[in-house]
């Protein structure tokens, strides 16, 4: 059994999230729903839910500012919001769930299953600390990985390449570290910033800053910081060189 609470300005989003949580997920018990950050905040204390279902745009306070008033958390948050790029994106680079507007059936099963197989609290406090840093500066410098040992918090600009392998990708550091993590090489692509990061092939997603040098030719290749040479392939080479402004 998951006790949860609601939060979401929304009346109507609220009745329809109740009803697909009582078909879809019959284990989350819903304590209560609250409209705005001062009703959440009493709910919160009163009931000590396992998770929390939180919309961000509110009136006066949004989501992140009732997280901060109620950091350390003592449950698990899936974000549900209307689309917002920048947002989403934050979301994915901490590894935490957001469910978007209007909600999807097998979304909000994935992200209420994740609950029940989730169990360090201390690991979500981590990536909601490092979430509200990145909404309130604007500035997203480190990106969470799902191993087998856990989520582990990387630099972005350490990140030299990153390698398809099957349904997980392989992350190269500058330090010469690798790691394998869950995830195919799409979804990294769509979660790193696309100012310094290109798709030179298939199989490989570059970071241009880590360019040491570049060989033209039927067969050309970059050459990284870690000394790899990675294939530029045709149909790739002129958004790529074009990134590097040749």
């Amino acid at each position: 059994m998951i006790t949860c609470i609601i939060v979401d300005d929304e009346p109507k989003s609220i009745s329809v999230l109740k009803k697909m949580l009582n078909i879809y997920c019959p284990d989350v018990i819903i304590e209560g729903s609250a409209g705005n950050a001062t009703e959440a905040v009493e709910l919160i204390r009163q009931h000590a839910p396992r998770l929390l279902f939180l919309d961000i745009e509110m009136p006066k306070e949004n989501g992140f500012d009732l997280l901060e008033k109620l950091m350390p958390v003592t449950f698990d948050v899936i974000f549900v919001t209307a689309f917002d790029s920048y947002a989403v994106k934050a979301f994915r680079y901490n590894a935490l769930d957001y469910i978007l507007k209007p909600i999807d059936i097998e979304a909000l099963m994935e992200a209420v299953q994740k609950v029940r197989n989730s169990a360090n609290i201390t690991e979500m406090n981590m990536r909601l600390n490092n979430l509200i840093k990145e909404i309130k500066t604007n500035e997203t410098s480190k990106i969470a990985l799902r191993t087998q040992q856990g989520i582990l918090f990387y630099l972005i600009a350490d990140i030299v390449l990153c390698a398809a392998e099957g349904a997980y990708t392989r992350f190269e550091f500058v330090n010469s570290k690798s790691l394998l993590v869950t995830g195919n090489l799409k979804k990294y692509e769509e979660s790193l910033p696309t100012q310094h990061f290109c798709r030179i092939h298939d199989g490989y997603l570059i970071n241009i800053q880590h360019v040491v040098s570049y060989h033209p030719g039927k067969s050309g290749y970059v050459e990284m910081v870690n000394g790899r040479k990675v294939e530029v392939s045709l149909r790739r080479k002129n958004a790529f060189l074009s990134m590097l402004r040749i």
